[in-house]
């Protein structure tokens, strides 16, 4: 009798709302069963969870857009209810009506909690650490066990293990005793390393820094070193003791160039792993250590994701499937030579064709590519592989070992010296693709080296193929950048028509948070946020090479200029016109010599007298 009283007092509200006679007629079963909502509720209860607990916190973490977030998860999950309720409600009488309302109310919930990591993973705001997987809903919550970390009687945050022969990091570094000088020494290593990742560094330099006998300590941060900070000599010596016998390095030697690696991860948690390779090395006033962070990450990178322009990638792929014949590879120092080099060897199959590099210092595995790697103590000179019968320790013995056993693509990650160069040049370049690498600052430059090297024009012209040459730009913060009107006399300077632009993009490093400036969380108030390459590509023509030959440099200049060929530089102010970096960071690279670790001139003006822009109006939680 109660059911029956509360299913009529339904229906009449129902009728009320104006509910089609249909849904008046649902069965009564639907509406009082005790276990529908209950089912209803669970799938929205985990979805509520995970979506509050996981998602919405990440977006917070990494700056993405919370509020357009939160509102598609709202969006998706009021359609999920609507299609639970009314499905059943549409289908009177039938049971199957409710279950197939609540089969694709879950299908929704279920997309929503893929939809948001597949966008958001994506992101370049978000580390490749910590991006959402499957992991990420199974792992126990980091910050508790961060926090019983440093409330342990050891007082460390990470863990430290060392590489064994077979290169796996499982070698424990020992936790020192408490109240102890290696404790002391131990928090003072992990804090470094966590202010080196907090900043986004690449890299950790200490090296002796005044006559006092203090070191500096710097941090490589989008491409230019920071310095932090300076502390003792004593201090430093220990400071790189500890990090070189973390790797396993001799501590005695300080000296001679030594390289190891080592992992750090969180306590506990195994999280937030990151491999430091390191190397030691003597120099004036003491030694140098410098510490890559992920190296092998820092050079893996996809073809789309170099910076190309269309043009430049179809202009690649035609150097790259013409497959003969010597090209050149080339960037300044630190312009990201080595990750261009594995990226455009990473396009010819290793596995339909024999590929293989020579190099002083692998700094990632290649799959199916045979990496020769070059040991000027071996007997034979070069690597473990290289024939018996090889004489002497030069590089260019290796190259030419390795360019005698008929390889398909052989990529040479260095130039130390012109028998290099001209081993290189000795091969069948009708069957053979080779792509020399080394650290020159336009294309031109690398030609004239190439040929110097070679020693005879003909030679060196008729296997030379293609050019590639890149630098690397920062980019401008998205959560800070500050838009302003370009003066008329520096559109002028940069060759852009008056009015074709019309405004252009600087650094900010400050955002208003509650109507106050303060540093941007994202960038920590450098203004730029990782980099990006840009580069000028060409193939060239059987007439090129022939200007090559004559010697005649000027005549290539303009042979290469009337086929439109991006130059780097216009493809770097392209970058700067449509917000991707700004026009004073186009003026540091690609000025002769800029790159790498030079400090970047001031900012132009926006105009004469005008004041700075303030931070923009926008609030960062």
């Amino acid at each position: 009798m109660l059911e029956t009283h509360a299913t009529l007092g339904q229906l009449s509200f129902l009728q009320d709302v104006g509910l089609p006679s249909s849904l008046l007629a649902a069965d009564s079963a639907f509406l009082v069963s005790f276990y529908k909502p209950i089912l209803i509720l669970i799938p929205f209860m985990v979805w509520g969870w995970v979506v509050s607990k996981i998602y919405d916190k990440h977006a917070a973490q990494f700056f993405l857009p919370r509020r357009p977030w939160n509102m598609v998860h709202l969006g998706i999950a009021a359609v999920a209810l609507g299609a639970m309720l009314l499905t059943g409600m549409a289908m009177p009488g039938n049971e199957g009506g409710f279950w197939a309302g609540w089969a694709i109310g879950l299908v929704l919930l279920i997309g929503d909690g893929f939809l948001y990591p597949l966008i958001a993973n994506k992101d370049e705001k978000v580390p490749e650490s910590r991006r959402i997987t499957f992991q990420t809903f199974l792992k126990p919550d980091p910050t508790k066990n961060k926090a019983k970390a440093v409330k342990g009687p050891a007082q460390i945050k990470y863990s430290i293990k060392g590489a064994d022969a077979a290169g796996k990091y499982n070698k424990n570094v020992e936790v020192p005793q408490p109240e102890t000088p290696e404790m002391e020494l131990r928090v003072s290593a992990e804090t470094m390393y966590a202010k080196a990742i907090k900043s986004r560094a690449s890299q950790i330099e200490i090296t002796p820094g005044g006559s006092d006998g203090s070191y500096a300590v710097k941090f490589m941060i989008d491409g230019v070193l920071h310095p932090i900070e300076t502390i003792p000599g004593q201090n430093a010596g220990r400071m790189m003791d500890f990090f070189k016998g973390a790797c396993g390095l001799d501590l005695a030697d300080r000296r001679r160039k030594l390289l190891g690696s080592c992992a750090l991860e969180e306590v506990g948690t195994g999280a937030n792993r990151h491999v430091l390779r390191v190397t030691s090395i003597g120099a004036q006033g003491g030694m140098r250590l410098t510490m890559l962070i992920d190296p092998e990450q820092a050079v893996t990178r996809k073809l789309p994701d170099l910076g190309l322009i269309e043009q430049q990638e179809k202009e690649l792929k035609e150097i790259i499937e013409e497959g003969k014949g010597v090209v050149l590879v080339v960037t300044p120092r630190d312009g990201g030579r080595t990750t261009s080099m594995y990226t455009i060897i990473r396009q010819h199959d290793a596995y339909i064709n024999n590929v293989q590099t020579v190099e002083l210092e692998p700094q990632a595995p290649l799959e199916g590519v045979r990496v020769n790697k070059f040991d000027a103590t071996a007997e034979g000179g070069g690597a473990g592989n290289t024939p018996a019968g090889s004489t002497g320790p030069e590089f260019s013995t290796l190259v030419r070992s390795i360019l005698r056993r008929d390889p398909q693509v052989v990529g040479i990650t260095e130039m130390p010296d012109p028998a290099t160069a001209k081993e290189i040049s000795k091969a069948d370049h009708e069957r053979v693709r080779s792509y020399l690498s080394f650290n020159a600052s336009d294309p031109m430059t690398a030609i004239q080296a190439w040929v110097k090297a070679v020693g005879d024009q003909r030679i060196a012209g008729e296997a030379l193929h293609g050019v590639v040459c890149g630098k690397l730009v920062r980019k401008l913060c998205t959560n800070c950048r500050v838009a302003y009107p370009p003066a008329p006399d520096m559109l002028k300077k940069l060759g852009i028509p008056e009015g074709k632009v019309q405004q252009l993009f600087k650094k900010g490093g400050q955002v208003l948070i509650k109507n106050k400036p303060e540093i941007c969380p994202m960038c920590q108030g450098h203004g730029y946020y990782g980099q990006e390459g840009v580069f000028e590509i060409f193939k060239l023509t059987k007439d090129e090479r022939d200007l090559i030959v004559a010697g005649n440099l000027t005549g290539l200049r303009a042979a290469i200029r009337k086929r439109s060929v991006p130059t780097l530089q216009a493809v770097a102010l392209r970058k700067a016109v449509d917000g991707t970096t700004s026009v004073e960071e186009v003026m540091r690279v690609t000025t002769e010599g800029g790159q790498g670790g030079a400090s970047p001139p001031a900012a132009p003006a926006a105009s004469a007298g005008a004041k700075p822009p303030s931070p923009p109006a926008q609030a960062k939680a």
